[in-house]
């Protein structure tokens, strides 16, 4: 009878007491406080701006930038005092205010601008109208959410990062900044009193759905009558036919090739919807189906080549066409490859969704638009470009800054104060960050 195992025993030869809890955190440990953050009353510590009788401040500088920022559904929070006579205050307010800029090029040196308003909103912090008195001794507090949704040429869109892009014949400048108005009673041509502040907006993105890590394996087909069927519609999988294009330098007229039966010979099939997080590895699959010509499956294998790019659109005014500029951000790496039967081949692989954190899609309708575009190319070798037709097909994809469901996470740590997409900080002028 074999030996039955029994747990080993432990000397424990010196106790160990729990640890004395404090109030107070020791000069190793931090606390997380769950309220809001508000102004410190430290000017090395708070965005202060002073005018010659206002005084704001915007809380403290948490994300070392170059100006005030905020994450989506951020609330701008600060307090503002007066110095001077609590009787002649009229009237003080606020504005959030938001445009983009494009600046086209022309032959000749010349520039024309053409601006379109993101938002504006007032709030009112002191009305004499409405209210009684002002006491400057004091400061004011206000609050004033960013929204996380405009209205840009009738049309209901996501509230755009600041963001600024440089192209050669364009560039396009996305920007908000807070307008404080100060007004004395009187007929002084000085009565009103005003500070513009810049500030930064970097919403972060998520997708709505979990990702899907990989893609169902087709099982082994022996029979069947249409060479595609084995692309079964799996559930959360997108299916598509790459476009066949005739061999490189052979004419219409007279080229051999039918392409419409190659219509349906190579299909890419990623996940499903086609949102992913910035940094993830997308997995794909790339299906050859050549059942009645299967040397070509084994050709073409060797010539695939996976990219996705980073596609920066900006409209001109004067122009309905806009200028783009493409950068590529990764490559795809092919990790299997399986010959179903004679003429069918499956590539599987993943590419890179960019860099964590720095990816983001947005747009604002004829003004400028950020996408990602997972292109595929199935080619044969130099040699035989012109004896055999190539493959190809562009993608569009949407990438989001952060995971999905971190959002939940995110405001239980920070005490339900969102934080910007400090990723994005890339995309901003020099001046900015």
């Amino acid at each position: 009878m074999a030996d039955i195992d029994v747990p080993p025993s432990y000397d424990f030869t010196e106790c160990h007491s729990s640890p004395a809890y404090s109030a107070c955190a020791g000069v190793t440990e931090i606390v997380l406080n769950s309220e809001h953050l508000g102004p410190t009353g430290c000017p090395t510590c708070d965005w202060v701006f002073e005018t010659k009788h206002m005084k704001i401040n915007l809380g403290p500088r948490l994300w070392r930038l170059s100006s005030p920022s905020y994450g989506l559904d951020g609330i701008i929070k600060g307090a503002i005092s007066l110095t001077g006579d609590s009787d002649r205050v009229e009237r003080i307010s606020v504005t959030l205010e938001g445009h983009s800029r494009t600046t086209s090029f022309q032959r000749g040196g010349f520039a024309t601008d053409s601006v379109v308003t993101i938002m504006s909103q007032t709030l009112d912090l002191y009305d004499s109208s409405i209210n009684d008195h002002f006491d400057c001794d004091d400061p004011h507090n206000f609050s004033m959410p960013i929204p996380s949704h405009v209205q840009i040429h009738g049309r209901d869109t996501p509230t755009p990062p600041s963001w600024y892009s440089h192209h050669q014949h364009a560039t396009c400048d996305v920007s908000y900044c807070l307008k404080f108005s100060f007004t004395r009673k009187g007929k002084s041509p000085w009565k009103t009193e005003s500070k513009t502040i810049p500030i930064i907006y970097l919403p972060k993105s998520r997708p709505t759905q979990p990702p899907l890590s990989t893609i169902p394996r087709p099982s082994r087909i022996h029979d069947f009558e249409d060479a595609s069927s084995f692309l079964h519609l799996f559930d959360r999988v997108k299916t598509v036919p790459l476009e066949p294009y005739p061999p490189s330098g052979c004419k219409d007229k007279t080229t051999p090739w039918n392409l419409d039966a190659f219509s349906k010979a190579v299909h890419l099939s990623i996940p499903s919807p086609l949102c992913f997080t910035s940094g993830e590895l997308i997995p794909f699959t790339l299906s050859l189906v050549f059942p009645n010509e299967p040397v070509l499956a084994k050709l073409l294998t060797r010539g695939t080549r996976i990219h996705l790019l980073k596609r920066v659109s900006l409209w001109r005014k004067g122009h309905t066409d806009p200028v783009h500029t493409d950068e590529l951000i990764s490559s795809a790496q092919l990790r299997y490859q399986k010959e179903y039967m004679e003429g069918i081949t499956l590539l599987r692989g993943v590419i890179q969704a960019g860099t964590e954190g720095r990816e983001n899609s947005w747009k604002i309708d004829d003004v400028a638009e950020v996408q990602y575009i997972l292109r595929v190319n199935v080619l044969p070798s130099r040699g035989l470009l012109s004896h055999i037709p190539s493959f190809r097909h562009d993608q569009p994809l949407q990438l989001t800054t952060d995971y999905w469901g971190s959002l939940e996470r995110e405001l239980s740590a920070t005490g339900g104060m969102p934080t910007p997409a400090l990723g994005l900080t890339g995309d901003l002028r020099h001046t900015q960050y």
